[in-house]
Formats: structure tokens, C-alpha cells, sequence
């Protein structure tokens, strides 16, 4: 199983890298039902793992022990085959609900730390502590060129987002 998108990979690289010099600050709160659904990766730091995933779309669901499913796909590139991986998230902070750890079955569990949020949830900005991976979802396929900048904005405020690639959402088929 070579599929390691939206967080994936990363997230275990962010395990396993030696911490930033100033620790990542989370958002305040994180409505849990709020934020499951369909997220679409609209931009990331590309990390050698991931290869070049398109239409990149992570579906969170709310589970009975508190937990979350994960749920990560996209297709390649080239083939349009169909990569994917399924997980749990368990709540590492519950005062904000904003950091997460989260087990795909492999060897190291990674972390998801939304840094930033939209007041209506229509995007989020998500890295680990390391400041290895980011993320720019959006709960739609698509997310206007204001919003955009506003949470590249967010991420810049405390990290490199010089990285920062689009992830192609056009003409996608998610499964």
C-alpha cells in the first residue's frame, strides 16, 4: 500500500522529526461535529512519500468510543487509479479538540494539529509539530482565491509555507 496522502506520511514524519524551535500554537476550539465530513486538499508541502496525488479528499467520521475514522484518498496522476488508506484519530487535547493522533496500522502513529480554521469550518489549515507537513482543506472541492490567501496567511504566521503546492481538485471522481 504506496497511498500516504492529505496527512498521511506526513503525519509520521512529524512523529519521528526533532521539534521546531517554537512549539506549533492549535486554534482555540474545534467543534468535532462541525469539522467531520468531506475535506478536499486544496494545497500541501509536498513530502516525498505522497507522490503526486490529485483530487485529494479525507473524510473524518465520528465513531461511539469518541474516536474518529479516517478515511484518505486521491488518485495518481498518470493511471487515475484509486490510492487510499483508513485510520482513527484519537483526541489528544480535549479542552480544544484541535490535536489529534492518528493510526493508519503502520509502524509509527502522526500527528494532526489544526493551526487554523475558518468561523464557519468551510476551511482549515493542518500541520504536525514538527512543521514538516501543511495542509490547506476546504469543505468543498474548491475554495475562493480570499479564502485562500487567508489561510495561507494562518499557516505563515508560524511556519515556512514556501512549499506550498495546489493539489488539482478539477475533474475529480472521489470514491
Amino acid at each position: 500500500m504506496r497511498f500516504l496522502s492529505l496527512a498521511i506520511l506526513s503525519l509520521i514524519v512529524g512523529s519521528l522529526a526533532l521539534p521546531a524551535q517554537a512549539q506549533l500554537r492549535t486554534v482555540p476550539y474545534v467543534d468535532v461535529a462541525s469539522y467531520a465530513g468531506s475535506w478536499y486538499q486544496i494545497a500541501r508541502n509536498p513530502l516525498i512519500f505522497e507522490g503526486n496525488c490529485i483530487c485529494s479528499r479525507q473524510v473524518l467520521s465520528g465513531r461511539s468510543d469518541g474516536r474518529i475514522d479516517v478515511y484518505n484518498s486521491c488518485n495518481d496522476p498518470m493511471s487515475g487509479e484509486l490510492r487510499e488508506i483508513r485510520g482513527i484519530a484519537t483526541n489528544d487535547d480535549l479542552a480544544t479538540n484541535a490535536r489529534f493522533t492518528v493510526d493508519f496500522g503502520l509502524p509509527h502513529t502522526g500527528q494532526y494539529w489544526i493551526i487554523g480554521l475558518a468561523d464557519d469550518y468551510r476551511y482549515a489549515v493542518v500541520s504536525d509539530p514538527s512543521k514538516l507537513s501543511l495542509y490547506i482543506l476546504s469543505k468543498t472541492p474548491m475554495l475562493s482565491e480570499a479564502d485562500y490567501q487567508e489561510a495561507v496567511a494562518l499557516a505563515a504566521e508560524q511556519m515556512d509555507i514556501s512549499r506550498l503546492r495546489l493539489t488539482q481538485q478539477q475533474g475529480c471522481m472521489y470514491p
